[in-house]
């Protein structure tokens, strides 16, 4: 039995524009595009008529075990019991399907339960976006592990971080993340702007990551710490907030991906409770940072740097669910355009994942990921918030659009 989705806009992510046609899904994947038939008496037929339909979503650097709620990082899970962490994840899960993002990268979870959480999702337990999942993020010795025990494994020096490194695959890791640099949402002690894991250990964690067919991605805000990223071959780098025109050109010039995560500033000041519940070291590095970030994230891009979309989902008032408002934010303060905001949340996910055979684009062969607005996101970007119908897999996860 085929399932078509008939009447609706088809958006091509590489030509920028729509066009008209139905698509036709067999086994979970887009078998044809356009003209092809009549369905048949026990086709299911989807109405999407006046509908502006898009490739699924792909967020590339979200936390589903952090609950956003509360606005304090600081070790939110202490005095829980572990199974109430996993449920989180998984609620948070099924959020960010349901608010278009049908594959996400989690660049960063709990003891592991957004690992659960991925295959339980795979076996087709739990409602989620298809997910490619870090395991514990590797850092060097910092005041910052106490905020997330759970988050965190420590390693100092190559030999450390390739032993690190292997125990996140051994746990059933898809790629590797490090600590380029400090954090922001981090302790008084450590600083967004200073180095962190030095070139040798960035290289050491790259090497383990590509001889096992996964890639490394690195937290880096400062300008040496995305440098160390370019150069050691990370595929790559999330939010640089700091980087130089010089060091966007070497991005570009390796093929590094930036993963901006421009919605975390905004995010945070549009929820009361967070922002009232932030530590104020923390919320003073928000605000002063946004407008820095925002314009180098704009030059990196005009230098020619492949950009894909990350929220940051974990991060206080970043709730999982609103992850397209950070395509709304790139538009809005970075200056993208709405064409290239969206193919980097198609497209240019899909590549960073080396996966473009299956995602990005409503392409024959590839997933019937299939995410639809009653209004053009083009003409408004503001209505790419306001998702209306969700497929993943070729199976109908959200239908509001009549």
């Amino acid at each position: 039995m085929a399932i078509w989705v008939r009447g609706g806009r088809l958006y091509d992510v590489v030509a920028g524009s729509y066009r008209d046609g139905d698509i036709r899904i067999e086994d979970g994947r887009i078998e044809a595009i356009g003209a092809s038939g009549a369905p048949l008496g026990d086709d299911q037929v989807i109405d999407a008529a006046g509908a502006f339909l898009f490739p699924g979503f792909i967020d590339c650097h979200v936390h589903l075990c952090m609950p956003t709620e509360g606005g304090n990082p600081d070790n939110p899970w202490a005095g829980k019991l572990p199974g109430e962490t996993a449920i989180y994840a998984a609620h948070a899960a099924e959020w960010t399907l349901m608010g278009g993002v049908t594959t996400a990268r989690d660049v960063g979870g709990w003891d592991y339960h957004e690992i659960a959480v991925r295959n339980l999702i795979n076996q087709g337990k739990l409602r989620g976006p298809r997910l490619f999942c870090a395991g514990k993020l590797l850092s060097i010795t910092t005041s910052t592990t106490a905020y997330y025990p759970g988050m965190y494994d420590t390693a100092n020096g190559p030999d450390q971080v390739r032993a690190m490194a292997r125990k996140q695959l051994a746990m059933g890791a898809d790629l590797i993340k490090i600590m380029g640099t400090g954090a922001l949402t981090s302790t008084e002690y450590e600083d967004a702007r200073a180095i962190q894991y030095q070139l040798e250990e960035v290289k050491a964690a790259v090497a383990i990551a590509e001889e096992n067919f996964k890639h490394c991605a690195a937290h880096a805000h400062a300008c040496e710490g995305i440098r160390n990223a370019a150069l050691a071959g990370c595929r790559s780098v999330e939010h640089g907030s700091f980087g130089d025109e010089d060091t966007y050109a070497l991005m570009a010039e390796k093929g590094t991906y930036l993963v901006p995560t421009v919605c975390v500033h905004s995010a945070l000041m549009a929820d009361n409770q967070a922002n009232a519940n932030l530590l104020p070291h923390i919320r003073d590095r928000y605000i002063a940072s946004e407008d820095l970030h925002l314009k180098n994230v704009a030059l990196a891009h005009r230098l020619g740097v492949s950009v894909a979309m990350g929220t940051d989902a974990g991060t206080p008032g970043n709730h999982h669910g609103d992850n397209m408002q950070e395509i709304e934010r790139m538009v809005t303060g970075a200056d993208l355009s709405a064409q290239d905001a969206i193919y980097a949340s198609t497209m240019g996910g899909a590549s960073l994942l080396r996966r473009e055979d299956d995602l990005g684009s409503l392409d024959v062969g590839k997933f019937a990921d299939v995410v639809g607005f009653a209004a053009d996101p083009l003409t408004d970007i503001h209505a790419i918030r306001d998702v209306g119908f969700v497929m993943k897999g070729g199976e109908v996860m959200r239908d509001e659009l009549h």
